[in-house]
Order: C-alpha cells, then structure tokens, then sequence
C-alpha cells in the first residue's frame, strides 16, 4: 500500500529543509503521483471518476481514411481483331478467381481509402464502420461456371467487396461482404431489330451502396492492427468501379486480464 504521511510540525522548532522535503514530496506527492493502489481509495464513498479527469486517448480514441477519386478494377480480357477473327490479344492486369466465396485472401485486392491502418496503445475492443459505393460491369443469369477467360457466355459473372481484419477474412456472414452481380442494364432497342441499344440505365440502377459496421467481439492486443474492404471479381467481369469510401475505428480499452 502507497502511504501518504502530512507533514507534521511543532510549533517553535526549527525545522531542517530536508524534513520539510521529505514531508511534503518524497511521503505525500511522489506517492500520489502514480504509486496509489487500490487499497487507498477503499475508504472512499464515491469513486466515480467523470470525463474531465481522464486524459485525452487515455481510455478510448479513433481514426479514419477515405477517397472520393474513381479506382477502376480490370481483369484479363480476350479481344478479337476486326480485321481477323482468329487474332486474339488479351488486356488488364488482374485475373479474378471464378471461386470467389471461396477465394484465398491474396486474391483480393485491397481499396485505397477504404483501408486503414492503426495503432492501439492498449489492449481494447474495436468498432469499425465503413461506407463504400461501386459498381460493376458484369453479366448474370447464366449456368456454366467454367468457361474460357474472356468469354462472357455461359457464366454467373459478378465481384464481392469484403472486410478483413489483420489480413484476415471478417468472416463468411453476410454482414462481412456483399456479393453483386449486374448492376449495369442495357435498354432495349425500339427501332424493331430486337438487339439491345448501346445505351444502359444510370443514377439508383448503376451503383451499388454499402454502409457496414463491425464490432470486434475479443479484445484486440495492444500494438498495429489493419482494417480494409478488399475487391474480388471473376475473370469473366471486365470491370469495376469504386467511388466515395471511407474506414473508421473507434477503440475503448479493455480491462487487463487477471
């Protein structure tokens, strides 16, 4: 137990600096600043201690990131010349996984401005919120889940956007990825050729919305941690497109384990 002692002095005596030293600093502040335990405060009625009393971040803090520039997701398409048929090149840079459910981590690309990285200065639990919008340039409605890359016909085309937490999948319920499909629509043609026009529904058709939150159940340890929605689509989906995102963490600290 910290002991606090008050000075006590006789009146008429001379008293050595040292003394009064000792009195006021080495047995009563020192001790009270940082050498209390628990035992002292026993006898107190009221041990509520408000806000004003806490130091900035002293018990809980936070951050956030965010973008508003378009980042534009292609994968390897196969295109055919005019001029021949047969003459093929391919184009883009990402490949996709057909699989996407079951895609391994690395598969996934992670957004700028929806990924954050963090620091906890103590052991805590975690609350993440997001908000993201995107759309993607896929086909849907088919059965064939293997054709050729590039090849749009006989596919279930589409992208996942999903949480990972420390590199790690946030999980497979729903509340940690949305999956799409088409969210471009071509309108149909009326000059009577039964051909789709080259035109497509924009504004509430065109872009998917997805404002998310995550409540980090366990403690989180003290030190770097990552939070970050990360893209995937199938080869078959040549692109798509990210708008406005953000990601925010709010931390309030643990009690220390016994």
């Amino acid at each position: 137990m910290a002991k606090v002692t008050p000075p006590t002095f006789i009146d008429g005596t001379t008293v050595a600096g040292e003394d009064v030293f000792d009195s006021i600093y080495t047995l009563s502040t020192d001790a009270l600043n940082g050498k209390i335990e628990t035992v002292n405060l026993k006898d107190l009625g009221d041990r509520t201690v408000g806000h004003a009393f806490l130091q900035k971040k002293s018990s809980s803090g936070g951050g956030m990131t965010a973008g508003t520039a378009n980042l534009d997701y292609f994968t390897h398409q196969v295109i055919r010349h005019s001029s021949d048929s047969s003459q093929t090149s391919t184009s883009g840079v990402y490949r996709g996984a057909d699989n996407m459910g079951n895609a391994d981590a690395n598969d996934f690309i992670a957004i700028p401005g929806a990924s954050i990285q963090f620091y906890l200065p103590f052991r805590a639990y975690v609350l993440l919120t997001w908000q993201i919008t995107w759309t993607c340039d896929a086909k849907m409605g088919f059965t064939d889940s293997s054709p050729s890359v590039g090849d749009r016909t006989g596919r279930r085309d589409g992208c996942h956007v999903r949480l990972f937490i420390d590199n790690e999948k946030g999980g497979n319920l729903d509340c940690n990825v949305r999956r799409v499909r088409e969210t471009m629509f071509q309108v149909a043609d009326d000059s009577g050729t039964g051909q789709e026009a080259n035109v497509y529904l924009r504004d509430r058709y065109k872009g998917r919305y997805w404002s998310g939150h995550k409540w980090v159940g366990a403690p989180m340890s003290k030190g770097f941690h990552s939070a970050s929605l990360r893209v995937i689509q199938t080869p078959g989906t040549p692109q798509v497109r990210v708008r406005a995102r953000s990601m925010k963490y709010i931390y309030f600290k643990a009690q220390s384990p016994t």
